[in-house]
């Protein structure tokens, strides 16, 4: 398996062609409703700049479910995000995650599960029955980061066989889980790490996907390689060489919006022998790419990420100007 890098010029009619124009006639949430599970003690940004990012890249709607103890804190950073206390973590935070988010989760079109979350033992199992309730019984389009990946990793067979799940793991969180899933795989040589070539990533990305049944993988690095273990493409748009904390929420964020368009769209259309899902997940790392490029050039090293979420309607716009069809 060998992965393409696809340039802009050839994949933004892919990325323009899943965006649904915009129209005075559609009433609020009918562009996208996202929920993010995660946020804890510790971990507030995470979940916020997830949010947040749904937003700026087209969704009307916006939740947030997270621990008690986070509430306040996020709540405070916008007034734009629906921002519920679900659970806190120890004893039965599986129990009420489930109970607190399930008649929530029913009236999405889409979930984030993992930025912030933390690895309390109770919350990993309630983030598990919402993925299991969400990505199978509802069927909906789901992206898992961070401490999210730490519990597929753990438990693979909660995603396996699921082409609605995209896991997006750095480089890291990407060994633990092609180490879960391909145990018999080589592992790579020690240092290599994100230098690897593209052939080798390409092969080992189109290998997890495969032994996940079909999920789609957006393996990040200084090249991000996306694969559902049919088709693998890569992105290698100009970046922010500043790697500071929320970057990788802002794509997991991004990434749920047109997640929810692509899978509206499956079966209308292949664009270079790529589903609409890949097209998805492509388009949400180039927007990602472009507002941490645009980020760094204002600020440089002071570059963090609110400067990067500042940035990315701007350079969303930039991928897919805004139609309105009734205008």
């Amino acid at each position: 398996m060998t992965a393409r890098v696809v340039p802009w010029s050839e994949g933004s009619s892919a990325v323009q062609r899943l965006v649904p124009p915009l129209s005075f006639a559609r009433y609020k949430g009918e562009g996208g409703r996202i929920g993010v599970v995660g946020g804890s003690l510790e971990y507030t940004g995470a979940p916020y700049y997830a949010a947040a990012s749904t937003l700026q890249v087209g969704a009307d709607l916006s939740w947030v479910f997270c621990a008690d103890s986070a509430c306040t804190a996020i709540k405070s950073y916008s007034p734009e995000l629906v921002v519920i206390p679900a659970y806190e973590a120890g004893g039965d935070a599986a129990a009420q995650m489930l109970r607190n988010v399930e008649p929530w989760a029913r009236r999405l079109h889409g979930l984030v599960v993992g930025p912030g979350l933390g690895r309390d033992a109770p919350v990993l199992a309630g983030a598990a029955a919402l993925l299991t309730l969400a990505a199978r019984e509802l069927a909906l389009p789901v992206v898992v980061d961070a401490d999210g990946l730490f519990l597929v990793s753990n438990e693979p067979d909660l995603v396996r066989g699921l082409s609605n799940v995209a896991l997006v793991p750095n480089a890291p969180e990407f060994a633990r889980l092609r180490a879960a899933v391909c145990p018999e795989a080589p592992p790579p040589p020690p240092g290599e790490g994100d230098d690897a070539s593209l052939a080798r990533r390409a092969r080992e990305v189109s290998e997890v996907a495969r032994a996940l049944g079909g999920v789609t993988v957006v393996s990040k690095g200084r090249v991000d390689v996306i694969s559902d273990g049919a088709s693998t493409i890569a992105v290698d748009e100009a970046s922010s060489p500043r790697r500071c904390g929320g970057l990788g929420d802002l794509l997991s964020g991004s990434l749920a919006v047109l997640w929810v368009y692509a899978h509206r769209a499956e079966g209308h259309f292949v664009h270079a022998g790529a589903p609409p899902r890949l097209w998805a997940a492509y388009g949400a790392c180039v927007a990602a790419r472009r507002s941490g490029a645009a980020a760094f050039a204002a600020k440089r090293r002071a570059m963090t990420a609110p400067d990067a979420l500042a940035a990315l309607g701007a350079a969303f716009e930039g991928m897919v100007p805004t139609v309105v069809e009734d205008a």
